[in-house]
């Protein structure tokens, strides 16, 4: 008897949690929600490989998209070769998508790789200046398609604008990629992992800063309003805390990774830790007074 007793525990128990393991991720308890206008409407659970660095939604001239996510996976042995070890949150405007890579070695500086609607690749290198860092987080092209913002890593104050390689001819083939400008922030950020435009005049960012000192909660979700929209010029960033990035494992507190904003919906990317950690979360929200099925038209619409 007791023997019985003990094989219907245990079967009753792994039948426990292959119910878990196979019950849809939205069932599970979600903390922290909304963003600002903002309104967490979904989410789901994916493998890692391919999606644990962020992600970008690419628009063709017939106003079809697609969403492309770059994980880890995605850093080939070729680039790898090259010396380039760690891929980031793409971007992507009018059909075309950049991914960013940086490199372990300074005088490698930073690349850009540009794959333009008809599927052409090309590469563009920018080499660091003094009191510039290593670290390229992040793809964010401003709506006309001429200026591409991306970050850098731990406690910045700024963020850096460079022309947009194939749309703005201040990138010139063959040439190093120049910094045209500077984003000074009103408020300092830490570890912000992506940041896509949501107007002429405003970025949502998201970030992995684990600790409360500079805003009321961790993992941060983040306005930069700026005064007018980009020009090539030093500008000024104005900071505005929306949110946390909900956490929804049961291994504990996830990585935060890319964000896509595109018309009036926003993703971001937070990747599970632990035992956990071959999967990701992708919250997806849709800003408040945005009309019943237009949450993904075409941003040019």
């Amino acid at each position: 008897m007791t023997r019985r007793l003990g094989s219907v525990v245990l079967n009753a128990t792994a039948t426990l949690l292959l119910i878990l393991l196979l019950a849809p991720a939205g069932r599970a308890q979600v903390v922290g929600a909304d963003a600002g206008r903002w309104i967490l409407t979904d989410w789901t659970r994916i493998p890692a490989g391919h999606a644990d660095q962020g992600l970008a939604t690419v628009w063709s001239a017939d106003g079809r998209s697609h969403l492309v996510l770059r994980g880890n996976a995605d850093l080939t042995p070729a680039m790898a070769r090259r010396g380039w070890w760690h891929i980031g949150d793409p971007g992507s405007r009018d059909g075309y998508l950049v991914d960013v890579y940086q490199s372990a070695n300074r005088a490698r500086g930073k690349l850009f790789r540009v794959t333009a609607p008809d599927g052409r690749v090309t590469d563009w290198v920018h080499h660091l200046l003094p009191g510039e860092m290593v670290n390229n987080s992040f793809a964010a092209i401003s709506p006309d398609g001429r200026w591409l913002v991306s970050g850098e890593w731990g406690t910045v104050s700024r963020l850096l604008v460079f022309p947009m390689p194939e749309l703005n001819p201040a990138a010139r083939a063959g040439r190093d990629l120049p910094l045209a400008a500077v984003i000074t922030l009103s408020h300092p950020v830490r570890n912000v992992q992506g940041c896509s435009f949501a107007s002429a005049t405003r970025l949502v960012c998201s970030t992995n800063d684990t600790g409360t000192t500079l805003f009321p909660v961790p993992r941060q979700l983040l306005a930069v309003d700026l005064a007018a929209p980009l020009a090539g010029r030093p500008a000024a960033g104005t900071v505005a805390l929306l949110g946390a990035v909900p956490q929804a494992s049961g291994c504990g507190p996830s990585e935060t990774e890319g964000i896509d904003v595109s018309g009036g919906t926003l993703r971001v990317v937070a990747r599970e830790p632990g035992l956990c950690s071959g999967s990701v979360d992708v919250f997806t929200y849709t800003r408040a007074g945005t009309p019943l099925g237009s949450s993904h038209a075409h941003p040019g619409s």
